[in-house]
């Protein structure tokens, strides 16, 4: 571990509430009332300025694994009696340590402290209060915080902490680079920063003034190899012509020859197939559609906002909606919509949103009037498959969206009419599970897989459960997972069982099933964790909860915090969602 004093003088934060840190092994009361006395005190420890602290020996050897080598008995047999100099920890971190080794709890005065509490504690060796000081910083990422967290906790080696820290500062950017912190921060850091796809940034202008404002700031400045090589990750052709011809032709740092081939050569990359792609920012989950416990579509449009940990209301869609079907394309969102009263279907209008106006506009109808279809994107293309068409035929017919043109055209059908089936892409084909069948509600347990290369269908190994319909499916890690659902229809029959699909074999597993059973559901893989929520429970019970899905101990777990609320009263908003991330 690292020494603290460096960053504790430097570092200076926003004062706050003072912060509470536990986790400790508490002292007797008897032994914590003679150090508050200083009684029956045999160690006397200076802080780095020479500020005296009593304490006994017993107690600092129990807590600190610093304090037990320091105070072994050969050692500290020569030097009995002399104060211990402690001249990398400030005072008030071993204050705080002292009062945590003894009572398991600790007080901090704000978040600059908090840093001088977590490195006297790596210091000396107080893992306890490492983790609690860590765990406190995890929760105040800010973007007065975010570089000051990361500097800790790449010095003291927090792999986890770092990890989130980095992961604020990125979301964060924008505010983070119009402070003094970003003139000051670590040019590996600034690095990291400028390279990262998850900066959320309004545009790549904003990327570029803060790395020219960083390196204006720089004393000495950095030879220019260096600087170029920051200014190299700035993705200048997102850039507008005005802004280029503007501001960075009469940048100093790019007026040199070695600047002007840079520049040069990154427009000729990006015009000869090398492709720029845009910061895509932070994904965040959507929830589009669904049925109030009235029966009548949604047309509300939520957003759940990661960092606040809230759902916020977006704007509304022209319908209302809870039999279509909802997928991302091109960073895009797009909602096929039915009718109002979920009556008979129409000539499906299908709407996008844009997250970046956070507006829907119309695009081209479908071709086929259908309701409760599949939805999923494959190569840049947008599939509706199945669904029910208006004379209450379960049909086959697959429609594909090009978004260039704003077309759809006809592609092969399916070998089975299905409605309510799940739909997923991998590796460039679509994999189609269950569904109802036709002229009923009973499921399907045949899957199955579209190539558009060959325009063909083929029948892969069926759902390992058995006939399934209103299940939801996505793609983890190559492999696709199938949700929920149910088996027949009725008030009941619904499924928490949870299948995943590998290609690579062509086999089906089981896995662990979900806490709650549910017809219907929605499910998303949001920063790499699979998400499911929603749908209906035994006797048409509409759900509001969450669930998350970790493969590595197979194992679901309620996320309390993201439960979808309507009108704040608990009222569930609906079911039939579609749960997109972008």
């Amino acid at each position: 571990m690292q020494p603290a004093s460096k960053l504790a003088r430097a570092t200076s934060l926003p004062s706050s509430a003072p912060i509470e840190l536990g986790g400790g092994l508490a002292e007797k009361p008897s032994a914590i009332a003679k150090f508050r006395d200083g009684r029956l005190t045999d160690v006397e420890v200076l802080a780095s300025d020479g500020t005296s602290f009593r304490a006994h020996a017993l107690c600092l050897t129990s807590g600190s694994d610093y304090f037990e080598k320091r105070l072994d008995v050969e050692l500290w047999g020569c030097t009995a009696g002399q104060p211990l100099y402690l001249p990398e920890v400030p005072k008030q971190g071993l204050a705080a340590c002292l009062e945590f080794i003894y009572t398991g709890r600790c007080a901090v005065a704000d978040e600059a402290e908090l840093i001088v509490v977590l490195e006297a504690a790596a210091y000396l060796q107080i893992p306890p209060l490492v983790d609690a000081a860590a765990k406190a910083m995890r929760a105040r990422l800010s973007a007065s915080t975010s570089l000051s967290f990361l500097a800790v906790a790449e010095r003291q080696s927090l792999s986890q902490l770092a990890a989130d820290a980095l992961s604020a500062a990125a979301r964060l950017f924008a505010k983070i680079a119009a402070t003094s912190a970003w003139l000051s921060a670590p040019a590996e850091t600034v690095r990291v920063l400028l390279a990262s796809d998850r900066l959320e940034v309004a545009d790549e202008k904003a990327v570029y003034s803060a790395a020219v404002k960083w390196l204006h700031t720089q004393a000495p400045p950095p030879a220019e190899d260096d600087a170029l090589a920051l200014l190299r990750l700035v993705r200048f052709p997102l850039l507008s012509r005005e802004f280029v011809q503007e501001t960075v032709h009469n940048e100093p740092l790019l007026r040199t020859v070695a600047g002007r081939q840079m520049l040069s050569n990154s427009v000729f990359d990006a015009q000869h197939g090398d492709s720029v792609p845009r910061r895509m920012g932070f994904e965040k989950l959507y929830c589009v559609g669904g049925a109030t416990r009235e029966g009548k579509g949604d047309p509300t449009f939520r957003r759940y906002d990661f960092v606040t940990g809230r759902w916020e209301a977006m704007a509304s869609m022209a319908m209302a909606d809870w039999g279509g079907a909802a997928a991302v394309l091109g960073g895009q969102l797009y909602s096929m919509d039915n009718s109002a009263d979920n009556d008979m279907p129409v000539p499906a209008a299908v709407e996008r949103y844009d997250p970046a106006t956070n507006t829907w506009e119309a695009v081209a109808r479908m071709s086929v009037a259908r309701i409760s279809p599949a939805a999923a994107v494959v190569s840049g293309k947008l599939y509706m498959v199945g669904g029910r068409n208006d004379g209450y035929d379960h049909i086959s017919s697959v429609e594909r969206y090009d978004p260039e043109a704003n077309a759809w055209e006809a592609v092969a059908p399916m070998s089975t009419g299905r409605r309510w089936a799940a739909a997923a892409a991998i590796d460039g084909k679509l994999y189609v599970v269950g569904g109802a069948q036709k002229h009923s509600t009973d499921g399907l347990s045949s899957v199955e897989r579209y190539d558009p290369q060959s325009n063909a269908w083929e029948v892969v190994a069926p759902h390992p459960i058995g006939k399934i319909y209103a299940s939801a499916a996505v793609v983890l890690e190559g492999k696709l997972y199938v949700m929920g659902g149910a088996e027949e229809d009725g008030d009941d029959g619904e499924l928490s069982s949870v299948a995943r699909y590998d290609p690579s074999t062509k086999e089906w597993e089981e896995v662990a099933s979900m806490s709650t059973a549910r017809r219907y559901p929605t499910a998303v893989v949001v920063d790499g964790v699979l998400h499911v929520m929603g749908g209906w429970a035994e006797d048409c019970d509409y759900l509001s909860s969450v669930e998350r899905y970790d493969p590595e101990s197979d194992a679901w777990v309620t996320v309390a915090g993201m439960a979808l609320i309507e009108g704040g009263v608990g009222a569930v908003a609906g079911f039939q969602y579609a749960l997109l991330s972008i």
